[in-house]
């Protein structure tokens, strides 16, 4: 079944617009009608129903009225939260794809069951990319990969889940909502949090789909092992990517041993430093000691790439390493982080031997 969309507008060259862009791309999901005359929207619903309702500010049609019906937005020439009675206001010439991403957050919010998949469960992957040491540029990689699956064509996510997230460092994109939306949408009994993650997800230019970073880190507090795991299997379960990087905090708990058991693939970054390799060396045993104790093998998923990993005697590889080394990246001085990311996109055989 698909999302019932009903929109009341009078200006029939923008409803025209607007609808050719909502057949076109997205059909699958919605299912539309469409007046541009207020008795005939009125006279439609004495029989008919909707999901969502749009109308358009000067439509001459009473908006809390419409309520009755269906979750209700305003069309407007310029928009603010909301328009009174929890009534949300929408930019009605904003980009299209904006007042999708509208619509499904309307519905998200609706409390309605989901209606809609936009495809089978995912046969895609999901990779980790994190580091027992902090430090060591995980993130910048994690990045760097996501941008390197994009650049073979593949629908790539890059997942943030760390506590101070990073996204807005390497992708830029338009959107509506933030991370915090998802998050409130986990803490909601009513939201569908799917929805609302279609609805916030941005895109960057090279391809890679992202979510804006919280307003404030404070909200990543609230998010539980519980949440991020819900979060990974709703990604997983809509079917949406090839690939969803995950850029998060290591942490060793037996909570954070389950997130692993999720993941096809792990890359722990490290810098060869005195200080990793110990660190690396003591998680490792416990990890050990944790997968037969949980009965969940991980460590047979986990890959080690050295970043910063210096020629000189402050780096050092592991002894008696028992996973494998996709390779090296040297330290890169007095570069920016784009500069760093397009250094390591160039070295394709450290991403073919993941």
């Amino acid at each position: 079944m698909q999302i019932q969309l009903v929109i009341g507008e009078q200006d029939s060259r923008y409803l025209n617009q607007l609808l050719l862009f909502l057949e076109k791309n997205h059909m699958d999901q919605l299912e539309i009608v469409s007046f541009s005359r207020p008795e005939m929207l009125l006279d439609y619903f004495t029989h008919g129903k909707a999901d969502i309702i749009l109308v358009d500010e000067q439509f001459g049609v009473d908006l809390k009225e419409l309520t009755k019906y269906g979750k209700t937005a305003c069309l407007c020439d310029a928009a603010s939260e909301e328009k009174g009675d929890g009534i949300r206001q929408i930019a009605k010439y904003k980009k299209p794809d904006l007042i999708f991403k509208d619509i499904l957050d309307l519905y998200a919010e609706s409390g309605k069951r989901q209606r809609t998949f936009r495809g089978k469960k995912s046969s895609g992957q999901m990779v980790l990319v994190t580091g027992f040491s902090g430090g060591t540029g995980a993130s910048t990689f994690a990045a760097a990969l996501a941008r390197k699956y994009a650049s073979y064509g593949k629908r790539t996510l890059y997942l943030n889940l760390e506590t101070v997230g990073s996204s807005r460092d390497f992708f830029s994109g338009t959107g509506n909502y933030r991370f915090e939306d998802v998050i409130f949408a986990l803490k909601s009994r009513r939201a569908d949090v799917r929805l609302k993650m279609e609805s916030s997800v941005r895109q960057d230019k090279c391809g890679v789909f992202y979510f804006e970073p919280c307003d404030t880190a404070m909200y990543m507090l609230e998010l539980t092992h519980g949440d991020m795991i819900k979060i990974l299997d709703v990604v997983s379960e809509t079917g949406s990517y090839d690939f969803v990087v995950v850029d998060m905090n290591f942490k060793l708990s037996g909570e954070c041993l389950e997130i692993l058991d999720r993941m096809d693939r792990i890359v722990l970054v490290e810098d060869g430093s005195e200080t990793a390799n110990s660190k690396f060396q003591r998680t490792m045993e416990a990890l050990l000691v944790m997968e037969e104790q949980e009965n969940r093998i991980v460590t047979d998923r986990m890959c080690v790439l050295y970043n910063r990993f210096s020629s000189s005697k402050s780096s050092s590889e592991l002894l008696g390493l028992k996973i494998p080394v996709v390779g090296k990246f040297p330290p890169i001085k007095h570069a920016l982080v784009q500069e760093i990311i397009g250094y390591m996109i160039k070295d394709s055989s450290i991403f073919e031997n993941l």
